[in-house]
């Protein structure tokens, strides 16, 4: 949950919000798109053993850069930042950034003082705990659980579980460290996330993703956006939408990206779903 936007940020956001208006003709005139994901979100973005941002998130973002460099008849960069939970909408609202993708799902919250993409992914909110804390804690609902500061996470857990405990930590990272000293009894985020830090931070240590049937909740994945520059974002869109070309017989560029980060030679084997790649088939709206 973001916390309400005081009054000077709001008058920042009015100025900046001006001068940033129309991104891709500034995309036109500068060459350079200015971006931001998480380093801590495998294997979406994270830091390669090179330190270089690599992920499905990155791989998006460099496929907006290519649609945008076609378009404009020009060549064009990226600009990548890193950001946190607790930070990435601001950067965009107050127009540090022209998008950011990573893992953030919307709401109509976060959609007063930015915009959003359709969708590219989803998943559903799990907790992830170390196999032998079952023994002492074995419901999620008497868990201490830890998440990232700046997630719509807590307000899922609150809903689903009412009366749960948490804590909130800078990153993921951090909450999994908080897992490991045993500070918390379990983390929660979307499960291909969980799963993807406890292969990086403990790999030989066996875990549980809970609810081990339904998800305490489905989340989607969108990029910010700045508010109210709709030919930025319908082109954001229209690159997103082309890449799902082929998705109904699990053919196409979003596939080959999917298979490079999720499939059987990727960071992590996560098959796409029937349910899952229906969704992201139905935010196709446009008549041709």
């Amino acid at each position: 949950m973001i916390r309400p936007l005081g009054i000077a940020l709001l008058a920042i956001l009015g100025l900046t919000g001006q001068a940033r208006a129309d991104v891709l003709a500034r995309i036109g005139e500068s060459g350079v798109i200015h971006a931001g994901t998480r380093a801590d979100a495998v294997p979406f973005a994270y830091a390669g053993d090179d330190g270089r941002l690599v992920g499905f998130s990155v791989d998006l973002i460099e496929e907006i850069r290519a649609a945008a460099e076609a378009r404009l008849g020009r060549p064009v960069w990226v600009d990548l930042s890193v950001v946190t939970p607790a930070d990435r909408l601001q950067r965009v609202a107050g127009g540090e950034l022209d998008i950011v993708c990573e893992i953030t799902t919307p709401t109509w919250e976060r959609e007063k003082i930015v915009d959003f993409s359709v969708p590219f992914f989803r998943d559903g909110t799990r907790v992830l705990a170390f196999r032998d804390t079952l023994r002492t804690v074995p419901e999620v609902k008497d868990m201490l659980v830890g998440i990232a500061e700046g997630t719509t996470t807590g307000d899922i857990l609150e809903q689903t579980l009412p009366g749960i405990r948490t804590k909130s930590y800078p990153t993921m990272d951090a909450a999994f460290g908080a897992l490991t000293r045993g500070e918390v009894q379990g983390v929660a985020n979307i499960g291909i996330i969980l799963l993807g830090l406890s292969r990086k931070l403990e790999p030989g240590r066996s875990v549980v993703l809970l609810p081990r049937t339904e998800p305490l909740g489905n989340e989607a994945m969108a990029c910010v956006l700045p508010q109210d520059d709709s030919a930025w974002r319908d082109f954001v869109n229209a690159t997103i939408i082309g890449l799902t070309k082929g998705l109904a017989d699990y053919r196409g560029r979003y596939m080959d990206i999917h298979d490079k980060w999720f499939g059987r030679d990727g960071v992590m084997v996560y098959p796409l779903d029937r349910s899952t790649r229906d969704y992201l088939l139905q935010s196709d709206i446009w008549a041709r």
